[in-house]
């Protein structure tokens, strides 16, 4: 049996804790809070943020035009006065970075009652359904980032071309297995936070892969596609296997040279 392939919203489903598997994203935003730059890695929706678990991260990198650099190592939590996250400091010039993580989201399980389980359906097998997910976010800094770099995640949004500081909106393409997604649902969100899924337009992508999103304000920009394969590869553990792509930008920040 061939794969279903099924593209929806990845964010903010507003249900909460009851549903973390499906309603937790993942992206990435810069602060500036400190004398140096810190990546901040956050996970959650727009409601509720969660700190997300650093076992669970399994890469985070920054790339330059002339290389890259694992930030893994340099992970620690956000003090708690701020909303929760993890931080790695950034070396070098944040308006030339871009910054890629991949995070586990794991394996989840719903019994025939409606509750969720963090368990596979090797210990439910009478499970209603199961799922694995995976979380793949990118995120560019400035004009001087590679922004329109192929990192290899199995989902990926990636530019066409940079947008200038007053751009009404960007055209990116979705990727999943190396290969154009035709038909995909992006999302959009700003003010630094994923989108909601309430009252919120989908921008499908062509047969190319693009997919045109306009810009509502300056600021911080996210955009969101989900990409669900059923059934699993790995049919004993889950059902089917839900890949979430982020990829977050600015548009009002000077160059930094």
């Amino acid at each position: 049996m061939l794969p279903l392939l099924r593209t929806a919203l990845a964010a903010a489903l507003v249900l909460g804790a009851s549903q973390p598997g499906s309603a937790h994203e993942l992206w990435l935003t810069l602060s500036t809070a400190d004398s140096v730059p810190q990546i901040r890695v956050n996970y959650g929706h727009a409601s509720k943020r969660e700190a997300p678990n650093p076992a669970q991260l399994v890469e985070l990198v920054a790339l330059t035009q002339d290389g890259s650099a694992s930030l893994r190592g340099s992970l620690k939590p956000a003090p708690p006065e701020v909303p929760p996250a993890l931080l790695a400091p950034l070396a070098g010039k944040p308006g030339r970075t871009l910054v890629a993580a991949t995070y586990d989201g794991g394996y989840w399980t719903t019994l025939r009652d409606g509750t969720r389980l963090k368990a596979s359906r090797r210990l439910v097998p009478d499970a209603r359904s199961g799922q694995w997910s995976v979380k793949y976010a990118k995120a560019a800094f400035g004009p001087g980032a590679p922004w329109l770099r192929v990192i290899g995640h199995t989902l990926e949004i990636v530019p066409v071309e940079v947008p200038g500081p007053t751009a009404g909106a960007i055209r990116v393409r979705v990727l999943f297995r190396g290969a154009p997604l035709p038909g995909a649902d992006l999302y959009y969100g700003d003010s630094g936070m994923e989108p909601e899924r309430a009252g919120t337009p989908a921008y499908a992508t062509d047969q190319d892969g693009i997919a045109t999103v306009p810009i509502r304000k300056a600021g911080s920009q996210v955009l969101t596609v989900t990409q669900t394969v059923s059934p699993s590869a790995t049919p004993t553990l889950a059902d089917e296997d839900v890949y979430t792509a982020t990829f977050a930008f600015r548009l009002d920040e000077p160059s930094v040279n």
